[in-house]
Formats: structure tokens, C-alpha cells, sequence
């Protein structure tokens, strides 16, 4: 009679206490005879109890590493904290505890549970950040950015958290609030520490392409970078009535094609030429106080901000380096002296931000750049003669029916609104009416508005027998009445009106190549153009692409061609205690010093008041003070802000490879014989954070000669996120929290490894919903599995299951270096069933399957390989490599509603299960189904297998 279960509980101990007693999972880094594979997770921080929710993290991965050790790699697989933080701090202000022994009476609970899960993680080179044995290195390594200019303290606006009473690196602020509390950051103006990132823009930028990590990710990182490729451009300015110079505005701007429609100049209320710039404005008091109102909102504010606000600095001026125009000079908020120059030319013609300035202030708009439309139905014919011309489109719009005027041409066939062109010196809006009245007989219009600037043309005008170039201006009319008179039989033999219902207004019925625009700006009262086109009021420029010449405006206005970013450099000072002390002491005079290397570690003071209110900790620690003094003498003072903890993480990965190294931050030889890591996991949260900094900071260390590779990370996954049965993130806020040392009490660890295993694909960032449920499932699964030990003998197993383990041990390793361990799993469950189906279980194949099973249920199959009479550990043993005959495969065409979305390998009498779990393991099958059920399956054995959804 097969069991019924199994004892969890005492399976998972004693397998547990063999795997320590056989020591399997500390990694010899000095081993040659396997090929070394660095598997790295995001180290935890350490608050204490886990949820459920946090397996994720760990047990994943996990499966990976076991796997590739049973593939004959040498898997280091490391685990540490990322010890310092607020939490800690905060629970010593709350309780009166003592952040250290909070901490790490955490992470002692913390390795219970992390342990419980199964995982084959090396503990002996554990790495904890705020042990002075790890942050001696931080600090060691924050002096040599230090010497060579890459940290550097300046006063700089800054985003203050006042509930954490710290600053924030931009990364840190998420949506205008604290990312850690939530909490409305402010800005203050402090003196601070950064790490220049900046300078290493470019890099972090072009070596992504080569990476071969997912897009989203890439893309991503991309974004917070943000380049802009662009031009240094020189405004003069001067008094409006005497023309006396205030000096020169730099401003970048990435459309210098534009100069020549530049209506006004902006600077950031906030720059430093405004101040001295008041003494000659006629309105001051207003200027100021305008200021005063700026300082007090944040940047995301003033940037998202639809209401355009800003104060001219009357009596100043601008002079146009292009055309020598003198032009307004207003400050806005909506420029911010943290990007560019913090001073822009203002086209409102050509930028969204600037028209709705220009409109709210009544600014001139002034178009230089046409949109290009070419007539592919009348395209330029050779040898007719070309003329330029600038005409209107006049557009009428009856508002009682909600039609529009139309020219139907009786011999070309064409249906147009009304067009002609401009005379020399005379008004668009008379021409307009004038060819209107011509063409039409209506008299009596409302102009309404003049939709956006002119549109270069190109067409064979039939009508006249020349090929033209036409700047057309479009007009909209309303009609007042419909009084009427007569049309000339002249124009009455060319065209009749006629009205069109606004669902006629087409490309298709109408005949003009610039419908797109016309449609476009109709619907739309911002008439900014911003793409490209053909020059027009740009001097000698008029006529050319405005692409093509760019690049030589910029050269003949004095211009210089740069490039410019969007990620600032790393606020890295924190106002807290429980972090890294900065080793920077300051002389009588002020001047930092680095604190030199035999006094490192520059130890945390223990005598600290946290109660101060806005003044940094460690500014109240008498020790400090004393051990400066004894150290520099009189007059010197102490550094008394903390590294932001994200500097810790930027390198600890490189302290695994030597942790208790005393002598150097890690092993030169180990770094040259283990980097790049081969796979990181953690969360998307960190991709522009702790993954960007990361980068950096090896970047940085690289050109240091400090590590042998440019990049630390071969591949990097971000997994999903699991959140509580109510659907929301899990979290103790929400009260969700499932514990796990219940769930492993009922259904074991391996049933929550097998369950996330079989969840999702690893790789993927989605959300995810707890289910007990389907722990319950992947228990009942595992059951089974123990059941087959039952019927296990010394009988031969046949060549057809032989194959089928083979097929599914191909299809697992396949499936795992994408991380799909979801249909690894599937493919375990076809092959199991293929088990039950024995009378009597090879003890040989039974072992494969063990073996198979082993990084998914570690535990279980320990104990069955030992019941079964296995030698050693399961996790000694290799993966099977069973060879699959050729004959017997085949190729079977995967389509999704009788659509091809892939091929399959699979033998030629593969069960419908099978073929239908190798399938979804094809990531444009999955994407296909988009998370339908499947319907209905057609399967043709070693042709097609046609997945049909609803």
C-alpha cells in the first residue's frame, strides 16, 4: 500500500543537518578543477521576521544554484546583510534599543528562517556591513574617489525628508515623497557629500548595449540617465534702455535649429545671475518674491506643473546670437538650475512647455521650421518648371451643422478646401477671405484662429502646369450666416463648393498631402511643431533641412556641441547614525581632510543623542570630538554625517571573494578569477538605484585598477513581487502578512519551493497572489513523488521512460538558464505521471527522477535517495544526461490559434501533456495566450500542436 505522506518536519531537519555535516555548500574559490560560476541575490536588510513574500528572494535562486552544481560548476552562492539603516535608528529612538544589538538579534532570526527554506547558501564568507571589519573597506575605498575628485563636497539644493530627518539621493525620492516613509519631501540648500556619478554618465549609458540583459531593464536605466544630445549657446544681456552689458546666459538646448524663433529667454529663479540681475529690473520687489514663492515647491512640482507661471525681469533684455534680436528675459519655474544651464531660449513655436508660457504671457510665436509634405498622388514631374509660393488653406466651419467647405475640381477630380496664394505685402486672413468669397460666394466669416505655421508642400499643380513648393498657411473661419454671392463662371467651370460632413475630412477624400496636419491641428489648440522639417525665417538658413544644418548654425553662432544628462550626481551624506561614519575630518580653517589610513576603521561613536532635531547624531558624541582633537590637535572637527547605505551595497559582492581579509578590501586573484558574476537576481525596485550604482561604482574601481572588469554583473533578473491573498503588496501596513513558519509547519519548505518554483517565470517583473491553495497542490505533488518509493525495485526500466527522462532532464536544464522553472515544473509533473504508470519502479530511473527533483524539493529527495539506497547526498550527484535517439524525435510546429509561434524538439510518440507543457515553454507562446485558458488542443505526434484559446 503506497504511504500516504511523508514527516516533513523530521525530513527537513535531518536532511538539513547532513548537508552541514558533509559541509556541501562551502564554495573552495581556489578549486581548479571545476569551472567557477558566481550566482549572487541582493543581500537582505535585516528587519527581523520574513514573510512569505520573501522566500521568493531565496528560494528561486536556489534552484538555479543546485542545478548548476549537479552540471559540475563550482557555484559560489553567497549571503550577507546590508546591516546599517534607518530602521534600526528609528527602533532605538522608539524603544530606547540599542541599534546594534536590534540588528543583530535580526539577523540571527534572520538565518534561522533563511536556512529553514532549504537553501544551499555559503555562510562562511558571510559579509555585514556594519561590522567594522566590512566598513574599514568602505571607507577605505570612499578616500580613493576622494583623491581622485570623484567625491566632492559642495553646497547643492537637496531633498530633505522631514520625518527621517536626512537628505535623499533624487533616486530616492519616488513621486515627490520619501521612497523608505512616504513622507512629502522638502528642498533645502545644505553642504553635502556627492560621489560623481555624473562623469561616468556616458559609460553606465554605452555599456549597456552589450549586456545581455532583458530591455525593460536596459531601457530602464536609459531613462534615468537620459541623454540629450544638444548645443551650448550664448545669450548677451543687457539694460532694455541703454544697452549696457549684464553679462552672458549659457543655455543647452537640443533644438539650436530653432534659434531663430527664440521670442524670449528663461532663467531658472534659482540661478545665479538673477540675484545680481535685480538691481536693474524695474520691478525687484516682484522678482523676489516671486523667487521666495519658487524655493518653497519641489522639483517634481514645478515640472509637472501645467499652470506656466513666471515674472519678466523688466528693463533686462536678451540678445539673439543668431539674429541679433532683442528679445524678453523672464524667470519660470518650469526651468530648473539642476538641468542644463539652467537658462533656456524659449521657442514656443517648437516647444509644448514655451507655447503655453508664450500664450499665458501674450509672447510673440514665431514658426522656423515647416513641416515636409510631399504629394505622392501629384508628385513633381521632370522638366516643369518649379515655382515657390506661400498660399493659405482657408477652412470654413458651419457651427449650425458641423460641416466644412469643400472645392470639388471638375477636371482634375480633386476635393480641397479653398487655397490661393499670398500677394506680396498682403494680410493671410484677407486672402483668406478674399479667396473664399472668389471661389465660394460666402462672405460673412468669423476668423477664428490660424492653425499652427506654415507647411512645406510639394506637388504638380495640374491647374497651373507647374510643379510648385507651396509654404501653406492654414486658416479656420466659422460661418455667420449664409448670405451668398455670386461666383464668377470663371471659377464656377474650375470647382463648385460643396459641404462635407466632418467624418469626409480624410486623406483618402481630400486632396491635400498635408490632410495629417490639417486634422491634427483641428482637434488641437497647442500648435507647437516639434519635429523636423525644412527651415523657414532662419536668415540664410531658410530652405534647408533643419537636420542637415544643424550642427553648422551651431558653429557659425559660436555654439559648442555637448551632450547632457539627466542623472545628477549621488547625494551620498545622510543625517542619521546608523551608517558608515564619512572619514573626512575638517582643519581650523574648514578644509577636509581624509582621515589616513591607519586610523581606519574611523569607528562609529557610541555616545550619541537621537533626539537632536534636524543636527546630524554623531554631532553630539563627546568621543568623536575627543578622538579628532587627540588625534589633529585644536581646531579640527569631525565629519558628522553617515554614508546613504547604498554605498555599502555598491560593493559588497567584491568582499565575498576574501571577507575575512585584513589586508586588502578583497583577493586580486579570486576577483580575476570569479568576475563578472554570471547571474544577479533582485527586485526592479533597485534597477535605478542600487543596480546603477553598483555600476558605477565598479566603473569607477576599474579605472582605479582595482578590479579586472568594466561591468560586475553578466546577466542581471529583476524577479516579481508577491502580494498578500487580499491582492496588495504584502506588507505588516495591510495586515497580509503570511507567515511562513506556518506554511512550512503544514505543508513543508520543499511545497513553497516547488509552489514559486511553478508560480510565474522568474525572470518576469509581475505581481503575484499568495494562494495556500497551491501550496497544498505542489505538497500533493510531492506526495506522490514519495508514494513511488514504495514500488521501488531492481527491474530494468524501459527504453521508453529512459527516453522520456532524458527528454525531461533536457528540457529542465533548458528551461532553468531562462529561470521558466514554471514549466521545468510542468515537465516534472508529465514525467511523474509517466512513473505512476510502472507496476515496479526502477530503482535506476527512480534516481534520475531524484535527481531531477533535488534542486526543486531539496529535502525530499535527500531523504528518498537515502531510503532508496543512494549513497552520499542527491546533491552530490550529476545531473542525468541521458542521450536521446534521434530517430525517435521529431520537429512539431507550435501555433497559437492557428498561428506559428515556434518549434519543438520532441520525440515522436510525446503525449499531448507533454507536448503542451514543452510548448509553454516558448516565451512567444506564453505571450500569445496572454494568460487565456486554453480551450482546445489539436495535436498531430511529431507535426503540429495547435494551442486554441477563446
Amino acid at each position: 500500500m503506497a504511504r500516504k505522506g511523508y514527516d516533513h518536519r523530521k525530513v527537513e531537519e535531518v536532511a538539513q543537518k547532513k548537508w552541514a555535516g558533509l559541509d556541501l555548500y562551502s564554495t573552495d574559490l581556489r578549486d581548479e578543477e571545476k569551472e567557477p560560476y558566481y550566482l549572487l541575490i541582493e543581500f537582505p536588510y535585516p528587519s527581523g521576521d520574513l514573510h512569505i513574500g520573501h522566500w521568493y528572494a531565496y528560494v528561486v535562486p536556489d534552484i538555479y544554484a543546485r542545478f548548476k552544481r549537479m552540471q559540475g560548476r563550482n557555484v559560489l552562492f553567497p549571503i550577507g546583510f546590508d546591516a546599517f539603516g534607518l530602521p534600526a535608528e528609528n527602533a532605538a529612538m522608539k524603544n530606547g534599543a540599542d541599534p546594534r544589538r536590534w540588528t543583530e538579534e535580526n539577523m540571527a532570526r534572520m538565518r534561522e528562517q533563511i536556512r529553514s527554506m532549504g537553501t544551499s547558501l555559503d555562510w562562511s564568507k558571510e559579509v555585514v556591513t556594519c561590522d567594522p571589519s566590512y566598513y574599514t573597506w568602505t571607507q577605505w575605498l570612499f578616500l580613493k574617489f576622494f583623491e581622485q575628485g570623484l567625491a566632492e563636497r559642495r553646497e547643492a539644493p537637496v531633498k530633505w525628508c522631514p520625518k527621517d530627518r536626512t537628505v535623499l539621493a533624487n533616486e530616492q525620492v519616488i513621486d515627490g515623497a520619501c521612497e523608505r516613509c512616504g513622507t512629502e519631501v522638502e528642498e533645502k540648500q545644505l553642504t553635502q557629500w556627492f560621489l560623481k556619478i555624473t562623469k561616468y554618465a556616458d559609460r553606465l549609458l554605452r555599456d549597456l548595449d552589450a549586456l545581455p540583459w532583458r530591455e525593460d531593464i536596459k531601457e530602464a536605466q536609459r531613462a534615468w540617465i537620459g541623454e540629450s544630445e544638444g548645443a551650448k549657446l550664448t545669450f548677451s544681456l543687457e539694460t532694455a534702455a541703454t544697452a549696457a552689458s549684464l553679462g552672458k546666459a549659457e543655455v543647452f538646448t537640443t533644438r539650436p535649429d530653432t534659434i531663430f524663433g527664440a521670442t524670449y529667454l528663461v532663467l531658472a529663479p534659482e540661478h545665479p545671475m538673477v540675484e545680481g540681475l535685480i538691481d536693474f529690473v524695474q520691478n525687484p520687489a516682484e522678482v523676489r518674491a516671486y523667487r521666495e514663492t519658487t524655493s518653497r515647491k519641489t522639483e517634481r512640482e514645478r515640472s509637472e506643473n501645467k499652470d506656466k507661471t513666471g515674472v519678466a525681469l523688466a528693463g533686462v533684455v536678451a540678445v539673439n546670437p543668431a539674429s541679433g534680436e532683442r528679445i524678453p528675459v523672464y524667470i519660470a519655474d518650469y526651468v530648473l538650475a539642476s538641468y542644463g544651464t539652467g537658462a533656456v531660449m524659449a521657442v514656443p513655436a517648437h516647444d509644448e512647455r514655451d507655447f503655453e508660457f508664450a500664450r499665458r504671457f501674450r509672447l510673440p510665436v514665431r514658426h522656423v521650421i515647416a513641416p515636409r509634405r510631399v504629394d505622392e498622388r501629384n508628385p513633381h514631374l521632370p522638366d516643369k518648371e518649379l515655382v515657390k509660393r506661400n498660399i493659405i488653406v482657408g477652412i470654413v466651419r458651419n457651427p449650425k451643422t458641423g460641416n466644412y467647405l469643400g472645392l470639388s475640381w471638375k477636371k482634375q477630380g480633386w476635393i480641397s478646401f479653398i487655397t490661393g496664394g499670398i500677394e506680396e505685402g498682403e494680410d493671410m486672413v484677407e486672402t483668406a477671405r478674399r479667396e473664399i468669397a472668389e471661389e465660394t460666394g460666402y462672405t460673412n466669416l468669423r476668423y477664428v484662429r490660424t492653425l499652427g505655421g506654415p507647411v512645406h508642400v510639394e506637388f504638380y499643380a495640374a491647374h497651373k502646369d507647374v510643379n510648385r513648393i507651396a509654404y501653406a498657411n492654414h486658416l479656420l473661419f466659422e460661418l455667420e450666416d449664409e448670405t451668398r454671392a455670386e461666383v464668377s463662371k470663371e471659377e464656377q467651370d474650375l470647382h463648385e463648393a460643396l459641404w462635407l460632413d466632418e467624418g469626409k475630412l480624410t486623406r483618402d477624400q481630400m486632396d491635400h498631402a498635408q490632410m495629417d496636419l490639417i486634422l491634427e491641428r483641428l482637434r488641437s489648440d497647442d500648435c507647437a511643431y516639434t519635429d523636423d522639417g525644412v527651415l523657414i525665417n532662419s536668415g540664410t538658413w531658410t530652405g534647408r533641412d533643419n537636420r542637415e544644418v544643424i550642427w553648422e548654425m551651431v558653429e557659425s553662432i559660436g555654439g559648442e556641441r555637448v551632450k547632457n544628462y539627466r542623472i545628477r550626481d549621488w547625494l551620498v551624506s545622510r543625517q542619521r547614525y546608523w551608517g558608515c561614519p564619512i572619514p573626512i575630518v575638517y582643519d581650523p580653517e574648514g578644509a577636509a581632510h581624509p582621515v589616513p589610513p591607519e586610523h581606519l576603521p574611523w569607528l562609529l561613536p557610541e555616545d550619541v543623542d537621537f533626539t537632536t532635531s534636524d543636527a546630524a547624531p554623531l554631532a553630539s558624541s563627546q568621543e568623536l570630538k575627543e578622538r579628532v582633537t587627540k588625534l589633529f590637535g585644536e581646531g579640527w572637527t569631525p565629519e558628522c554625517d553617515t554614508l546613504d547605505t547604498f554605498v555599502d551595497s555598491s560593493w559588497y559582492y567584491l568582499r565575498y571573494l576574501d571577507s575575512k581579509d585584513e589586508g586588502d578590501f578583497s583577493d586580486q586573484a579570486m576577483l580575476k578569477k570569479w568576475l563578472p558574476i554570471e547571474r544577479y537576481s533582485g527586485g526592479s525596485e533597485h534597477t535605478t538605484m542600487h543596480l546603477l550604482y553598483a555600476r558605477f561604482f565598479h566603473k569607477a574601481l576599474y579605472d582605479l585598477a582595482l578590479v579586472p572588469e568594466s561591468e560586475p554583473f553578466v546577466e542581471r533578473y529583476n524577479r516579481g513581487i508577491i502580494l498578500g491573498p487580499d491582492g496588495q503588496k504584502m506588507s505588516k501596513r495591510w495586515g497580509n502578512v503570511v507567515n511562513p513558519d506556518d506554511v512550512v509547519k503544514q505543508y513543508g519548505a520543499d511545497a513553497v519551493r516547488v509552489y514559486y518554483a511553478f508560480m510565474a517565470p522568474y525572470n518576469e517583473s509581475g505581481h503575484y497572489v499568495w494562494s495556500d491553495k497551491g501550496v497544498e497542490s505542489a505538497r500533493r505533488f510531492l506526495d506522490r513523488i514519495a508514494s513511488l518509493a514504495d514500488t521501488v525495485g531492481d527491474a530494468d526500466a524501459s527504453e521508453a521512460l529512459m527516453q522520456m527522462i532524458a527528454r525531461t532532464a533536457r528540457k529542465i536544464a533548458e528551461d532553468a538558464e531562462r529561470f521558466k522553472f514554471n514549466t521545468a515544473v510542468a515537465a516534472l509533473m508529465v514525467l511523474v505521471r509517466e512513473f505512476e504508470g510502472q507496476e515496479e519502479v526502477s530503482r535506476t530511473a527512480y534516481h534520475d527522477l531524484l535527481r531531477l527533483v533535488a534542486p526543486f524539493a531539496p529535502h525530499l529527495a535527500e531523504h528518498l535517495w537515502e531510503e532508496t539506497g543512494g549513497e552520499r547526498s542527491v546533491h552530490e550527484a550529476s545531473w542525468p544526461e541521458g542521450a536521446i535517439a534521434a530517430s525517435a524525435e521529431a520537429t512539431v510546429i507550435v501555433q497559437v490559434n492557428g498561428k506559428k509561434r515556434g518549434e519543438l524538439l520532441l520525440a515522436v510518440d510525446a503525449g499531448e501533456e507533454e507536448a503542451v507543457a514543452a510548448a509553454r515553454g516558448l516565451e512567444a507562446v506564453e505571450k500569445a495566450l496572454a494568460g487565456q485558458e486554453i480551450a482546445k488542443t489539436v495535436y498531430v505526434p511529431g507535426r503540429i500542436l495547435n494551442l486554441v484559446v477563446v
